[in-house]
């Protein structure tokens, strides 16, 4: 193998944060050991300044949506695809990588194609519980299978190692003390914010009204919804601190003693990391229902309560925040089980096993 100062690794992820974040903590992982490391991306906008925010050098990668697209736009995905194939395998052929590490989404179906027509090793990070579109057809001809949670999922097992998310290190500080009252409340359903959360919140204050004095809450509501959101809470007389998005979501999650929250992997892996207890809303249209798996394995593990999108009303808000205002053992209990299911280890353990492989196939 050549020294690690000599190797290169590409990373290619989609466009969002839930596929960028992972990768952007493996890509420090690897800067950290002396690796080169190059991002490629669909071009959305904010992702380059994301990356350059990270130091890291990126490109665009073309690509196409498949899932949840409609027959035509599903029709030029499939047409487009080996073009963008070739257009991939050259900018490959120029970067002369020595691993490609895919992150999921649709970015990377062509540039890990391009990674086997070249015999470059391939690696995939699955971040869900159940296995996205791309990973799954990338699965055969990947030498590495790194999962967020625990089950294959119909990946092949030989290949699979869990390591849980990789996340940014500052979920992984000791948030300060929190004193027990008055009981804060984190809700943020994402970038764009959940319509759906942020009304049933808000028809949830007058029922709430009995506990006014002993809660706060931290409404992350996406840019559509913040003008209302900020003065519901106002008009009902509640302490709040509302905001469209913020990037500081790690000490708001430090100052809550309950986050309620929709169920992408990146999330639930940062709560773990922080051990905080939560309600889960998964969201109803996620690719293979697969927020409400995320969703389970927490559940099933005394870390979460999951509600289904479609049973969060006001009512059903209001009764949780009552139980736990009642029953502060609950609360413990599912805090010490979140915590119990943290992988602080994610990034290192993804960068070590990739330097392995890369020993192991050396010539």
């Amino acid at each position: 193998m050549c020294p690690v100062a000599e190797l290169h690794v590409v990373i290619v992820a989609g466009g969002t944060g839930g596929h960028l974040f992972p990768g952007i903590a493996v890509a420090r992982e690897f800067l950290r050991r002396g690796l080169r490391v190059t991002f490629l991306t669909t071009p959305k906008p904010g992702t380059g300044e994301l990356l350059s925010r990270y130091g890291l050098p990126w490109e665009p990668v073309a690509s196409r949506a498949l899932v949840g697209m409609g027959l035509g736009a599903r029709l030029r995905t499939l047409l487009s695809l080996p073009g963008n194939i070739l257009a991939a395998r050259r900018r490959l052929k120029e970067l002369a990588p020595h691993l490609v590490l895919g992150m999921g989404g649709y970015a990377a179906a062509p540039v890990g194609l391009a990674a086997r027509s070249l015999h470059l090793p391939l690696a995939l990070h699955e971040q869900n519980a159940v296995p996205g579109l791309t990973n799954r057809r990338l699965a055969r001809f990947a030498r590495r299978i790194f999962l967020s949670f625990p089950d294959p999922r119909g990946l092949p097992a030989d290949k699979c190692r869990w390591t849980g998310n990789p996340i940014r290190e500052e979920f992984f500080q000791p948030p300060p003390p929190r004193p027990p009252r008055p009981f804060t409340v984190l809700i943020m359903g994402g970038s764009q914010g959940a319509r759906h959360l942020n009304f049933q919140v808000l028809a949830a204050l007058p029922l709430l009204a009995p506990h006014r004095e002993e809660l706060r809450f931290l409404h992350l509501t996406g840019p559509a919804d913040y003008e209302a959101v900020a003065a519901g809470y106002r008009e009902a007389g509640f302490a709040a601190e509302v905001a469209p998005f913020s990037p500081e979501v790690a000490a708001l999650m430090g100052r809550a003693h309950l986050v309620v929250c929709r169920a992408g992997a990146s999330t639930l892996a940062e709560l773990m990391a922080l051990g905080r207890a939560a309600v889960l809303i998964p969201y109803p249209f996620a690719a293979g229902n697969h927020q409400e798996a995320n969703a389970r394995y927490l559940e099933a593990a005394g870390a979460a309560q999951v509600v289904v999108n479609k049973d969060f009303t006001a009512a059903v808000f209001a009764d949780k925040i009552g139980q736990f205002l009642e029953d502060p053992g609950r609360l413990a209990a599912m805090e010490a089980a979140s915590r119990s299911l943290a992988k602080p280890e994610a990034a290192q353990e993804i960068v070590t096993d990739c330097l392995d492989l890369l020993g192991s196939i050396a010539p």
